[in-house]
């Protein structure tokens, strides 16, 4: 099964990209540094073509309320025209910024992902 991992050169990003490939996934590590932007959507729809599910952990550059707000608004939205437009079935979102709140929402989601 083909994941993307928004935000997967991240803290907790690395941890589940690592647990998918150890499990037999294809992972995309999709990430800024690797051509994919969120935000400016470059990189999406190539990252996301082929792909059964997204896994977004990505966090905002800058904690200033205004630039958290921007970010989390528009990267969702380019993320949802790109999924829809790759025909992704899956995704998983965890908008946090307590490390431990999206460990549980991702280690629910690979247990699914697991038996399927």
């Amino acid at each position: 099964m083909k994941i993307v991992v928004i935000g997967g050169s991240g803290l907790i990003g690395k941890k589940v990209v690592t647990n998918l490939r150890q499990h037999g996934h294809e992972v995309v590590a999709a990430s800024p540094s690797s051509g994919v932007n969120t935000v400016t959507g470059e990189g999406l729809a190539q990252a996301l073509a082929g792909a059964q599910v997204v896994v977004d952990v990505a966090n905002a550059p800058s904690w200033e309320d205004n630039a958290v707000l921007a970010f989390f608004e528009t990267s969702g939205r380019n993320l949802l025209a790109a999924e829809a437009a790759a025909g992704v079935g899956i995704m998983w979102r965890c908008r946090s910024s307590a490390p431990s709140a999206c460990s549980r929402v991702v280690t629910s989601a690979q247990r699914w992902l697991r038996k399927n």
